[in-house]
């Protein structure tokens, strides 16, 4: 689908896009999704800065991001919250992508993402869309226990929303406390912001399905945790009634 009406300047001046990855035995996948970062199209005057967090792996996950020339912090396991929160600590970009180790961005992912932000100098989130995907590596009995989406969709997905370094900086640190989740908590309290935001009808991110996707693997944590998410959301819409 065509983007509506972008014109993107890249000749005037140079953004540096951070790219934050957190991994936890991720070495299977990781590989493909920094050389998608890598493999973006015409993205002008972007500085690219990729930026892992090894989550206390025991696989090599690290040894490949480092080999790609990332930039690598190791840290014992806490979990992907943790992980982001240490990746954006250290992000020097003015453009923020959260990425998941076992996703990929679209060849165009970047040039349609950044062309919002160079079209409108207000903007402070372009969200895309996502495409699912099986993981090819997955048996065909496997393959029959996984659904993915027939058509791509707009989601509380990190991977295909660039944001404005300010903007995340308001919204704070993703929370610790959730086993599951975190993601979605963090993305509401961003939509709080009511931030100028633009909805590109595009396919930025290609979603990997997997039998270890958190989803699938914590799943009744992530139910947990969205109801204590949808509690807590209740109790501050009522107290800003109140207010």
């Amino acid at each position: 689908m065509p983007l509506p009406n972008f014109r993107p300047d890249f000749t005037t001046t140079q953004a540096t896009v951070s790219i934050l990855i957190p991994a936890f035995n991720a070495a299977r996948h990781i590989g493909e999704a920094v050389r998608s970062v890598h493999n973006q199209k015409q993205c002008g005057p972007i500085a690219l800065e990729i930026l892992v967090v090894d989550d206390g792996s025991s696989d090599d996950t690290a040894t490949v991001a480092e080999k790609l020339g990332c930039s690598v912090l190791r840290r014992p396991h806490r979990g992907t919250a943790a992980a982001r929160n240490l990746a954006l600590d250290n992000a020097s970009g003015e453009l923020i992508l959260f990425l998941d180790a076992d996703d990929v961005l679209e060849p165009s992912a970047l040039t349609n993402l950044y062309a919002a932000f160079s079209a409108d100098n207000d903007l402070q989130v372009a969200m895309a869309m996502a495409e699912d995907f099986i993981s090819p590596e997955l048996a065909p009995d496997e393959r029959t226990k996984i659904l993915p989406r027939p058509e791509p969709y707009f989601g509380m997905l990190t991977g295909c929303t660039l944001l404005r370094r300010s903007t995340v900086d308001r919204v704070g640190h993703f929370s610790e406390t959730l086993p599951s989740g975190e993601t979605v908590a963090w993305l509401l309290s961003l939509q709080d912001l009511l931030p100028k935001t633009v909805h590109l009808p595009v396919v930025a991110l290609r979603r990997r399905l997997h039998l270890n996707n958190t989803g699938r693997r914590l799943r009744q944590k992530e139910w947990n945790s969205y109801a204590t998410i949808l509690r807590s959301r209740l109790a501050h819409n009522l107290a800003t009634e109140k207010n």
